[in-house]
């Protein structure tokens, strides 16, 4: 029979068989002992969105951990029994096909024999551990529904609804409407389990799936219901890739499917009692409506003809009592809704630009009122934009609380009401965890860090600090070291839990200093006590510094750790990033260490960096940011320099400083990097001054930085004789009389962009707005052919001159003397041979993929350079890219390029180009090198996500493959592409000859 093993083995086999058994005979006898069973009505529509994720619904709901559950698919038309015929799932025991039939969904609920009942749209999920909990709560509360939150899917974020902060802050068994209005707003069958008696004793129909929420708020208006913490629901929205006309939240005729519900729910509500037909109104105007009015913008006309009369209904029946209860930013935006999309458009607008509050005066009354926008048509009473007290919500934080040196607890924090105009000092006691509270002693404290954690950019909030101490002889609430901390401002109470911090916990070896040698090469002194380590080094996603030795006195010790590293062989500053504080023994093994006392408390800002010590998961780390001091950093601080200095004095001197900018200072290349050069070779009397965002940017000697949001920055935006950049300028930036502003634009588009990719949403119109203000004072605009002549002129409905002259960043791939030299050092700097095939892959930037590290990848990098033996593969991720971490770090034949400084030194290291549809073809073209093109999303992008100006395959330089092994075989094969390229350069390269630098430069000193 074999060894005494293989008997066991065979006796476990056999154990499990019959335990599987035994549980499945049981479920179908007795049912599962897991508790009651659910019946979930997935209800699957025809179309894409909803269909083609049936299975991934039915796995949710098979999923969320309570193993009682039936699955009722309902297909509501052909198509989608079509789908649901095509389910994976069709041979689970647990999932069941309904037919088609007049009766509709009220069939399915009629089919159900679970003892609760779920609804679910195919297009969702339910959420992981969702029905246990909410089965729980009804078992042991008797109540009819469990509410839970409904949490939004959109590209791959995933946003609780606005009111679950306020109605699932805390467990609620047993309620009804009148204790509990709060549990009608945005009234839904989704994220709701219902006790099947209950559903029918209310005689609600889902017969239109379209006017659930009424179905929804005539259950709650009849039951005892259960509010339930915790994600319960995942509506996905499947569309939002898809253009703003196809996508059904923008659609005016399914708008008005909703208003049609939400009034038909506001009927319902005002039958039964006016206090929570108030509420209704408050929580709808508050919650419900803002989202589908900044949705109208994409909708057009047609959506606010519908909800413009609803909103004027709802805001009538309101009243002026409760309009006050409403907060501010709704008031408005209901008011806007009186008038135009653009009102509605210009106060969301407002809105987004001051997300945690808006600006505000006084007006002729006294009250503070809100600053209205420019532009604004429909005149907003004072009454609409009021500052109420609704608005005016205290906030709270506290940090670590310690003890101090004489042996008493102390702990620093922050306190304020929003739109408060003056600072007060609060109340802080401390609690324990029987009820008993302690009286702290308070002491104000101004502390510019808090302004950082407020982000009022109208409210100076430094002076809202405090300091809470208990002195040694007050005995604690309790001994245990966890307590809570309640701070009171008037009637209104945070509360926070907080924890006694042991300096005796964590390892031996630990930081008790952290200082700044500031530089050209700057240096991290970390000063140390208690087993010292070897090597110090600072390890990040982007790279590293090298390791210190570390010098040793006593138990002290101390490393002087440089802030450099090395990128495409040049020293440079390390990049913005968050690095670990490593520390390695003689052998090169890890010593774990932390930070002692009050090293981490403050930044260290040099000239051209910041650093801020903090605590990682696995031990000490250091975030290198830009060199902002203390009062630039903050919103309030923002706004501050952007009126005070950038905007004064009105009718400025200026210097002879020219401001260059590339991709919002995330290079020095590009267009302003070769006009930059030309200036700088003439000798001419002007300074040049580049914006950086990163402390990697190293900028051409003979100029200097500007740290982006920093005060020089703004100085010199408000007193630069010229502006020249590659991309869009600060939103608020607005060309002065006598500045010259050059737009250069970075690349020929096939791509439509700005104007020219149709309907938008409310992001798309604040977008075109800002880029049509900012074109309306550009003196001049590059361009490389008539081509982008045309489409730059309808793009950006700029009216201005276009200087034709080429692009001054192809210069280079034109100049027989500097072109070779440059592709020499280029590829030494990379470790690059002679005899290496560079194949550069420059994608474009996508918003619809999944990424790897925010670089969309269609290559296979480790396959191309395994089946091509001399392929090197160069990736270029988007500008956009530049702040993640580097990809294939260790892989000797590719490299992540994404932070070279300038990509036109790429091309000519290259060979062959691989790409898609993003501008680069067109200046590689004049390389006159094989490009290919890869473009398995090609129908997608074209026809859905973007649209081109030309058809691709008609103009195409090179191959269209849509898979790496295309690729590959493209690379083998013979080059018989030349013809195209020579028509490609003549049609969209016509100008550039190696002298556009040159001809922008004329123009430009003609101008100042």
């Amino acid at each position: 029979m074999g060894s005494v093993s293989d008997v066991r083995r065979w006796a476990g086999r056999l154990r499990r068989r019959v335990r599987a058994s035994t549980e499945q005979l049981g479920d179908r006898v007795r049912g599962p002992a897991s508790g009651p069973r659910v019946s979930a009505i997935a209800v699957v529509h025809g179309g894409t969105a909803s269909t083609g994720h049936v299975d991934a619904c039915v796995a949710s709901v098979l999923g969320t951990g309570h193993r009682a559950v039936e699955v009722l698919l309902a297909p509501t038309d052909p198509a989608a029994e079509r789908a649901v015929a095509a389910s994976g799932h069709l041979g689970d025991r647990r999932v069941r096909v309904l037919p088609l039939g007049p009766a509709g969904l009220d069939a399915a609920v009629a089919a159900a024999d679970g003892e609760y009942l779920t609804f679910v749209d195919s297009a969702d999920e339910l959420a992981a551990g969702s029905l246990p909990r909410l089965v729980a709560s009804l078992e042991a509360s008797g109540s009819d529904v469990a509410l839970g939150p409904v949490a939004a899917v959109r590209g791959g974020r995933t946003t609780p609804p606005t009111w679950a902060d306020t109605l699932y802050a805390g467990h609620l068994t047993g309620q009804q409407v009148g204790s509990c209005p709060d549990g009608l707003v945005g009234a839904a069958l989704t994220g709701a389990l219902h006790r099947t008696s209950s559903w029918h004793a209310s005689g609600a129909s889902v017969a239109d799936w379209g006017a659930r929420a009424v179905a929804a708020a005539r259950v709650l208006l009849t039951s005892t219901f259960d509010v339930v913490p915790g994600t319960a629901y995942l509506r996905h929205d499947r569309t939002a890739s898809l253009p703003v006309d196809e996508q059904p939240r923008f659609r005016p005729s399914l708008v008005a499917i909703e208003v049609g519900a939400l009034r038909q729910v506001a009927a319902l509500v005002a039958d039964t009692d006016s206090a929570v037909y108030r509420r209704w109104l408050v929580l709808t105007l508050t919650h419900v409506v803002p989202p589908l009015l900044v949705d109208a913008v994409g909708g057009g006309s047609r959506s606010l003809e519908v909800l413009g009369p609803f909103v004027r209904d709802l805001v009538g029946d309101t009243g002026p009592g409760a309009l006050a209860e409403i907060p501010v930013t709704a008031r408005m935006l209901a008011r806007a809704s009186q008038g135009s999309l653009h009102d509605v458009a210009l106060v969301q607008d407002l809105v987004a630009d001051n997300p945690h509050g808006l600006p505000t005066e006084r007006s002729a009354e006294g009250a503070q009122v809100v600053v209205l926008p420019a532009g604004l048509a429909i005149p907003v009473p004072d009454a609409v934009r009021r500052i109420e007290s609704v608005d005016r919500v205290l906030r709270t934080v506290v940090g670590t609380i310690r003890r101090d040196d004489l042996g008493g607890l102390t702990v620093n924090g922050a306190a304020f009401v929003e739109y408060g105009e003056r600072a007060t000092v609060p109340t802080v006691t401390l609690a324990g965890p029987d009820g008993r509270h302690v009286p702290m002693l308070v002491e104000p404290r101004h502390d510019p860090d808090v302004n950082l954690w407020a982000q009022r950019a109208w409210e100076d909030r430094a002076g809202s600090g405090f300091t809470a101490r208990l002195d040694p002889g007050t005995e604690p609430p309790s001994p245990s070291g966890r307590w809570r901390v309640d701070v009171h401002l008037g009637r209104r109470a945070g509360s926070h839990d907080v924890a006694l911090a042991d300096p005796a916990d964590g390892p031996p070896t630990r930081l008790t200093g952290a200082t700044l040698q500031d530089g050209p090469r700057p240096v991290l002194v970390l000063d140390g006590s208690g087993p010292a380590p070897a090597r110090v080094l600072l390890d990040g996603g982007k790279g590293g510094s090298p390791a210190a030795d570390v010098e040793t006195s006593g138990r002290s010790w101390v490393a002087r750790v440089p802030l450099v590293t090395r990128l495409f062989g040049c020293e440079v500053l390390l990049p913005a990033g968050r690095y670990a504080v490593e520390l390695r023994d003689a052998a090169g093994t890890p010593v774990a260490a932390r930070w002692h006392g009050a090293t981490t408390h403050g930044d260290l800002v040099g000239d051209r960096l910041r650093l801020v010590p903090g605590d990682g998961p696995t031990g000490p780390v250091v975030s290198v940011a830009a060199p902002l001091r203390h009062d630039e950093r903050s919103a309030y601080d923002q706004q501050r320099l952007q009126t005070h200095v950038y905007a004064a004095p009105p009718e400025p001197t200026y210097d002879g400083t020219v401001v260059l900018e590339t991709f919002r200072g995330r290079s020095v290349g590009d267009n302003p990097g070769a006009i930059g050069r030309e200036i700088l070779a003439r000798g001419l009397d002007l300074e040049l001054a580049w914006v950086v965002d990163d402390p990697s940017v190293a900028v051409p000697e003979g100029t200097r930085a500007l740290p982006r949001r920093s005060e020089r920055w703004y100085d010199a935006l408000g007193r630069a004789r010229a502006y020249v950049g590659n991309a869009g300028a600060p939103y608020w930036f607005t060309k002065k009389t006598g500045q010259v502003h050059l737009q250069t634009w970075h690349g020929t588009p096939l791509k439509r962009i700005g104007e020219d990719r149709g309907p938008g949403d409310f992001q798309t119109w604040r977008h075109r707005r800002r880029i049509a203000l900012q074109a309306a004072g550009w003196d001049a605009m590059i361009s490389p052919s008539p081509f982008c002549s045309e489409h730059f002129r309808s793009a950006f409905r700029f009216d201005g001159r276009f200087l034709e002259v080429g692009y001054p960043r192809n210069d280079v791939l034109l100049d027989a003397t500097r072109g070779p030299q440059v592709r020499a050092r280029v590829r030494a700097a990379l470790g690059l041979s002679d005899t290496d095939r560079v194949v550069l892959y420059a994608p474009t930037w996508r918003e619809y993929v999944g990424v790897r590290d925010a670089k969309p990848l269609y290559l296979d990098a480790e396959a191309l350079v395994r089946d091509v033996p001399d392929a090197v593969v160069l990736l270029r991720g988007h500008y956009n890219a530049t702040h993640q971490a580097d990809v294939f770090r260790g892989e000797s034949r590719i490299h992540d390029v994404t932070r070279y400084p300038d990509i036109a030194d790429l091309y000519l290291a290259a060979d062959v180009l691989v790409t898609d549809y993003s501008s680069v073809m067109f200046d590689f073209a004049l390389t006159d090198k094989p490009q290919v093109l890869l473009v398995p999303d090609l129908d997608q992008y074209r026809d859905v996500e973007r649209g081109f100006y030309v058809e691709l395959e008609d103009v195409a330089p090179g191959p269209l493959v849509a898979t790496t092994d295309e690729v590959a075989a493209a690379l083998a094969a013979e080059d018989v592409h030349g013809d195209r390229r020579a028509a490609f350069r003549d049609q969209f390269c016509p100008w550039d000859d190696g002298r556009a630098a040159a001809r922008t430069v004329d123009w430009l000193l003609s101008q100042i």
